[in-house]
């Protein structure tokens, strides 16, 4: 069957073929966490979905699939240590060639019965080359900033230099794995995304720097959300008050330093400050939180942005799209190159301020924070946002253009191994 698929022949909903659709996302939550939507509205659908995941995402990714794929990461790389940049970036790519190099036997014996479509995560290449070994039809989606001749990553924030060696070590590397592995994917293609049909984004166009360069192969459906039952529920306290949610994500978490500091920032604030630290502090080591603060390791983050009046975020794009559903302003203090692309962004489209990390003081935060929760303008232009995000469509949308794929499958493939 052909990959490709007549951009303006998205079916109805409803009215495609029943498929199987298999997912695969690298095991992180700012890769998972944008696709639960997606297989969830797949699911709800009719469609049989199976998600390929580790024993750390099989819970949640449970909730929205048919069935799960469960493996066990082969070359799990140390991603708090990689910042996407430089040298970085190429231990990064080299990480990623090792898994993806383990990954295709292995999940390839997993699905005896091929899916019709595959849906895979920009990082997770192993998702594209099964899909070429399979020849079935497949769509990219990604959860991050992309990148055309216009505007790009490399031009500021993941800059690498083309002399150096291990970076043309790695290239011959992933050259030479694709050609025996015989997929008709170039490497270029593979590191870019080139050459698929159909790229689903989750942001929207008007967040995406030149949004307006990017040809009909993009769709930007703005995020994707699930409840996320795995993490339970939250309810607002009856305080008066500001509610202001404060957290450095998954990953780049482990700065008990940070969290002191915005506890002492917003100790006599008032109102109800949510602390969600992950797993990478001691909460012994912060001491006391302040009566006005609720520390926790993790919270139903989505629940609290309904109610917030400010996010102190890491300026990943999953926690950032979720504010901007919501209309939440944020302060962004990035922890990676990255986040400073999308901290940098969230300022520029005038929902929010960018702070300095290094030497942050609870001074400098409180009075950022003071000046954000009185900024109208600012406040106004999430809510326009937030706005934006909802027309873009959503699960729904990003569903249509997969089926559009479904609607495609040969009968002969329907029931076919």
């Amino acid at each position: 069957m052909p990959a490709d698929v007549p951009l303006d022949q998205e079916p109805d909903r409803g009215l495609s073929a029943v498929a199987r659709i298999a997912f695969f996302a690298p095991p992180s939550a700012g890769h998972v966490n944008p696709t639960l939507g997606l297989a969830a509205e797949l699911r709800d659908r009719g469609h049989h979905v199976t998600y390929a995941t580790t024993a750390d995402f099989a819970e949640r990714v449970a909730e929205v699939s048919s069935d799960v794929v469960t493996y066990t990461e082969q070359h799990p790389g140390d991603f708090r240590s990689f910042t996407f940049s430089g040298r970085s970036l190429v231990d990064a790519m080299a990480a990623s060639l090792a898994e993806t190099q383990a990954l295709v036997p292995l999940l390839d014996g997993a699905f005896p019965e091929r899916p019709d479509v595959v849906v895979y995560d920009n990082a997770a290449w192993w998702g594209r080359l099964l899909a070429a070994r399979w020849e079935r039809p497949s769509v990219q989606v990604s959860p991050m900033l992309m990148s055309n001749a216009e505007w790009s990553m490399s031009q500021k924030y993941t800059r690498l230099n083309p002399l150096q060696p291990r970076l043309w070590a790695f290239l011959l590397r992933l050259g030479g794995y694709l050609k025996r592995s015989g997929a008709a994917v170039t490497p270029k293609e593979l590191l870019t995304g080139e050459g698929a049909a159909r790229r689903i984004v989750f942001i929207p166009k008007e967040f995406q720097p030149r949004g307006d360069t990017f040809d009909e192969a993009y769709r930007f459906v703005g995020p994707c959300l699930y409840e996320r039952r795995f993490l339970g529920s939250w309810q607002r306290p009856h305080e008066r008050g500001p509610l202001i949610l404060v957290t450095l994500g998954t990953i780049y978490n482990q700065n008990p330093g940070f969290f002191r500091t915005c506890m002492e920032a917003v100790a006599d604030l008032g109102g109800h400050v949510v602390i969600a630290t992950g797993d990478g502090v001691d909460h012994a080591a912060l001491g006391t939180p302040p009566p006005n603060v609720e520390l926790r390791r993790f919270v139903a983050q989505l629940h609290v942005l309904r109610h917030a009046d400010l996010f102190i975020t890491h300026a990943g794009m999953g926690s950032t799209m979720e504010a901007l559903h919501e209309g939440v302003p944020m302060l962004a203090v990035p922890q990676m190159a990255e986040e400073q692309a999308n901290a940098d962004r969230i300022a520029e489209v005038g929902a929010g301020r960018v702070l300095d990390p290094a030497g942050l003081t609870a001074a400098t935060l409180r009075a950022a924070i003071e000046r954000m929760l009185v900024d109208t303008a600012v406040r106004d232009r999430a809510r326009q946002l937030r706005d934006s995000i909802r027309a873009a469509g959503g699960a729904a949308a990003a569903a249509d253009c997969v089926e559009a794929f479904v609607r495609h499958v040969a009968p002969s493939q329907e029931g076919s191994s």
